[in-house]
């Protein structure tokens, strides 16, 4: 397998970094991804549904007055994208069923080993539960589309500054051997995104631009006729994300649960990610029609939410429970790295209550 991505790689060689990094990661036979490689303690990498059921039991908590904002629409839809094993669409539909709802659960899911893990997780609600090779696939949908750690995983431009100006990594591949090198950047959707930020960065400067992101904001807006769009990542405004100080951009790798910075290690079997602009959703959500309704760190919105009192609802809570739920709200785990942004599409053009989740802290001004 690690050969033959090689192969792949050589064949379409010189490319951009964009593109190797699609291909690593979702090549049909040989990418990361297609190879299910998931989260979890046998995995690369964790994520806030793999520490604890109470993560998934908090967001139903947001999901359900979410519902009755709507004013109870039939058919209302619960839409995920990058469900990995299916463990936050289970704990989502568990604490549903348990306070009497009963949604439908679409899973945005291309590739067929993850599918299946996904389909023994949810073989309890296999009822409920349609999957979908792609967003453009669904139908029209009244309700609400989730993403946990989706956008850190789409491809990026990798971006250099050198001899003053700003250029795009390209990659050359020769004998298993990766050769970098520099292009003038012809798109001017990308020199307008860092026109306000480039000339403050030394020589050398690197950072990432993801413009795989606009598709997806575009097909929700075709298919969400009413509704919130629910994003949980790591990132940062752009102000911050483009910071002179941040010499290095964001682009990590994990491998084994250990921290790998060179992104051409062992192509195909290690996660490449970057953080998220997240001052692009909010333009996105202008773009197509999308209110911006609240921006606020992980641990503040599942404070807000009462996860607390959610923990005693699912469980008789021990003190392994409790630090997961410490885990998931301190800054020592995921409670400042991680934010959550929703946005939403309603009849009136305005909120007619601030949602739960953003009482503490509602910090969209930032971006």
């Amino acid at each position: 397998m690690f050969k033959m991505l090689w192969e792949v790689l050589a064949k379409e060689s010189p490319l951009s970094f964009e593109r190797y990094m699609e291909l690593c990661l979702y090549h049909v036979e040989y990418g990361y991804y297609a190879k299910a490689n998931l989260p979890g303690k046998r995995g690369d990498y964790i994520t806030s549904p793999c520490i604890h059921k109470v993560f998934g039991a908090t967001l139903g908590r947001q999901i359900i007055e979410m519902y009755h904002l709507l004013e109870k629409p039939e058919n209302f839809v619960i839409v995920e994208a990058g469900a990995a094993q299916g463990f936050l669409a289970l704990d989502i539909l568990e604490y549903l069923e348990k306070k009497k709802y009963e949604f439908n659960y679409f899973i945005i899911e291309p590739f067929s080993k993850i599918k299946s893990i996904q389909e023994n997780t949810l073989y309890n609600f296999k009822d409920k539960i349609k999957w979908f090779n792609s967003l453009e696939e669904i139908p029209k949908f009244r309700g609400v589309f989730i993403s946990n750690e989706l956008f850190d995983s789409f491809p990026v431009r990798l971006i250099e500054k050198n001899d003053g100006r700003i250029k795009e990594i390209w990659l050359e591949i020769k004998e298993n051997k990766i050769l970098e090198i520099r292009k003038d950047i012809k798109d001017e959707n990308i020199l307008k995104r860092l026109g306000g930020y480039y000339f403050l960065w030394e020589e050398g400067y690197r950072t990432e631009v993801c413009m795989r992101i606009d598709k997806i904001y575009q097909v929700l807006s075709e298919k969400m006729e009413e509704g919130f769009i629910i994003t949980i990542d790591y990132g940062y405004p752009r102000s911050d994300y483009y910071s002179a100080n941040r010499k290095k951009g964001t682009l990590i790798c994990y491998y084994q649960h250990k921290v790998i910075e060179d992104p051409y290690f062992r192509p195909g079997e290690v996660d490449i990610t970057s953080h998220l602009d997240f001052t692009l959703l909010k333009e996105l959500g202008d773009k197509y029609n999308f209110l911006n309704i609240g921006f606020t760190q992980q641990g503040a919105f599942l404070v807000s939410l009462g996860i607390h009192e959610v923990l005693y609802e699912i469980s008789k809570p021990n003190l392994k429970d409790i630090n997961a739920l410490k885990f998931l709200v301190f800054p020592e785990g995921f409670g400042s790295s991680h934010w959550v942004l929703i946005q939403g599409r309603i009849k009136e053009k305005e909120l007619k209550k601030e949602l739960t989740g953003f009482n503490l802290s509602n910090r969209i001004y930032l971006l």
